[in-house]
């Protein structure tokens, strides 16, 4: 098979998410209290979310290398999964007037939300939808299409 058709990321498009999304996961206390004293939910959960999906985007860079169609599903269902937590996280700013991180970052938050979940999300349907790649999926050559 292929390394890459042309319709997935690359392994090197793998590692280069992780990066950054490992950059600003990593960078930083997400849970670090505001000057209130109060630690905020929604700060806790995007830091969680870039730091999970920069190990994700890693690994999956890593695997496809070895198996490439088992690192693009990876890599797929890690960005539909931030995508959608990205989203939950810029409905909890909204909601919370108090503490704002900055104006309007919530709709950068979105934005990519929206391009990288996506984009996954199209990965994910072109992965699941070939039937090319069920045996390197671990099925056998019958669910492969019997030959």
């Amino acid at each position: 098979m292929n390394q890459n058709n042309g319709r997935f990321a690359g392994p090197f498009v793998m590692l280069f998410s992780a990066a950054i999304f490992g950059f600003f996961g990593f960078s930083r206390d997400w849970s670090a209290p505001f000057p209130d004293g109060k630690v905020v939910l929604f700060m806790v959960v995007l830091g969680w979310t870039l730091k999970i999906s920069a190990v994700l985007f890693l690994v999956s860079g890593v695997v496809s290398f070895v198996k490439p169609i088992v690192g693009h599903l990876l890599y797929a269902l890690t960005g539909v999964a931030a995508a959608g937590l990205f989203v939950v996280v810029v409905v909890m700013d909204v909601t919370d007037t108090v503490h704002m991180v900055m104006p309007y970052g919530w709709a950068v938050l979105l934005f990519f939300a929206v391009w990288n979940g996506y984009g996954s999300w199209l990965s994910l349907r072109s992965i699941l939808g070939s039937r090319e790649h069920v045996g390197d999926l671990g099925g056998g050559p019958e669910a492969a299409g019997g030959q």
